[in-house]
C-alpha cells in the first residue's frame, strides 16, 4: 500500500485563523497545481481571484509569512528539484536537487527554513534542514522516513524513520533539535509513524495496529504523547475494511481542539475530523472514495480548507472550504492548494 501525503502545516493554520478574523475584503494567497499531464504552479487571492501562474510543477507550500512558494519542479535527467518563487512569479531559483516526497516539505514558523527529503527515487534518504536565505543544507537523519515537522516554536524537530524498506514497516518517532544534533527516540514499538506536533504541546501521531490479525497489513490509528514521548494515549477507535489503511493526521486547529485527519487507502480517500479530546470522528463532508483531501483546518476547528476529488488524477479538482458540511468552491479546476497570509 502507498504512502499517504501529509499536507502543510503552520502556514495554512495561520492562514484560517487570519482568513476568519479579518473583513472580507482582505486579501490572503493561495497557492495551487494545475494541468495533469504537465502541471503548473499558481497563486490566487483568497477568493479565488488574480490567478498567477507561477512555473512549472506541483505541490506548492506558501510560506508562513506569505511571502514565497516552494513547490516541485522537474530538472535536468527527470531529477526532483526545490524551487522558491516569491508569489509574485518574480527571481525564482533552484534551492535543492534530489527533491523526493514533495508533498511533506515544512516551512519553520519563521519562514527562514524549509523541512525536506533529498536522495534516490529508490533507498535510504536523508532529512534535510535548507536555510532559505543561503540554500545550505544541515542532514538531521538518514533512511525510510514516514513524516516529519517543526514544533509551534520551530526550535525542535520530529520525524519518524526506519532504516530497512520491508512490509509491513517498523518505524519510530524521534525528536531532534532544529540546529542538529543527537536525536532521541520518542517511541520504541517499531510501529508508530506520522507525527504532528499539535499547539497544546500534544504531538499526534499513526500506531500500525493488528499486523498479525489482517491480511493485508496493519490499519492506522491516532494516539497522542507529549514532546518526551510520555502520556501516551490511545485516541481513535476506527473499523478500518482490509484494503483500506484508516486514519493519517493533517493539522491541527490552533485552538487544540480538532485533528483534521485523511481516511486511506486502496482507492479511498476523504478528509475527517477528530476530536483531540474524545477521539470522537466524522467526515468532513459524504464519506466517498475519492472524496474531500484535507488540506487546513480553521483556527477554531469549525472551517477545513482542501480539495475536490481525492488524488485521482482523472477526476475533476476544485480548491473549496467546508463549514459546517457546507463546500464553498473557491477556485476551479485546481489542486493541491496551500494557504498563505
Amino acid at each position: 500500500m502507498s504512502k499517504m501525503p501529509r499536507s502543510k502545516t503552520l502556514a495554512p493554520l495561520l492562514f484560517a485563523a487570519f482568513l476568519l478574523a479579518l473583513p472580507a475584503a482582505a486579501q490572503a494567497n493561495i497557492a495551487f497545481t494545475r494541468g495533469m499531464a504537465k502541471p503548473a504552479v499558481y497563486t490566487a487571492s483568497d477568493n479565488g481571484k488574480g490567478v498567477h501562474r507561477i512555473g512549472a510543477g506541483r505541490n506548492p507550500h506558501i510560506s508562513p509569512d506569505g511571502a514565497t512558494v516552494a513547490y516541485y519542479a522537474e530538472g535536468k535527467g527527470h531529477k526532483g528539484e526545490l524551487k522558491v518563487v516569491p508569489v509574485d512569479g518574480s527571481r525564482g531559483e533552484t534551492l535543492m536537487t534530489g527533491f523526493q516526497e514533495p508533498f511533506e516539505l515544512e516551512w519553520s514558523p519563521n519562514a527562514e527554513f524549509i523541512l525536506a527529503e533529498r536522495g534516490p527515487e529508490i533507498g535510504k534518504r536523508k532529512l534535510v534542514q535548507i536555510t532559505v536565505a543561503t540554500g545550505a543544507q544541515k542532514v538531521l537523519a538518514s533512511g525510510y522516513f514516514y513524516g516529519f515537522g517543526f514544533d509551534p516554536e520551530g526550535k525542535q524537530v520530529v520525524y519518524a524513520h526506519t532504516n530497512t524498506e520491508k512490509f509491513p514497516p517498523k518505524p519510530d518517532v524521534f525528536r531532534v533539535s532544529a540546529a542538529g544534533g543527537k536525536a532521541v527516540a520518542l517511541t520504541k514499538d517499531h510501529v508508530s509513524e506520522y507525527p504532528f506536533w499539535g499547539p497544546t504541546g500534544k504531538i499526534v501521531f499513526v500506531k500500525l495496529l493488528d499486523a498479525g490479525k489482517r491480511k493485508y497489513g496493519p490499519k492506522n490509528e491516532l494516539y497522542l504523547m507529549n514532546e518526551k514521548g510520555g502520556q501516551v494515549k490511545r485516541l481513535t477507535h476506527t473499523g478500518v475494511d482490509p484494503l483500506l489503511q484508516g486514519l493519517f493526521p493533517t493539522a491541527w486547529s490552533g485552538n487544540g481542539k480538532r485533528i483534521l485527519a485523511q481516511f486511506g487507502g486502496q482507492d479511498t480517500s476523504y478528509a475527517v475530523g477528530v476530536n483531540a479530546q474524545t477521539g470522537a470522528q466524522k467526515p468532513v463532508i459524504e464519506a466517498t472514495e475519492e472524496g474531500l483531501v484535507g488540506e487546513a483546518i480553521s483556527f477554531n476547528g469549525q472551517t477545513v480548507f482542501g480539495y475536490e476529488g481525492g488524488f485521482d488524477p482523472g477526476n475533476p479538482h476544485n480548491v473549496v472550504s467546508v463549514t459546517g458540511g457546507k463546500t464553498k468552491v473557491l477556485i476551479k479546476n485546481g489542486y493541491e492548494p496551500s494557504f498563505g497570509l
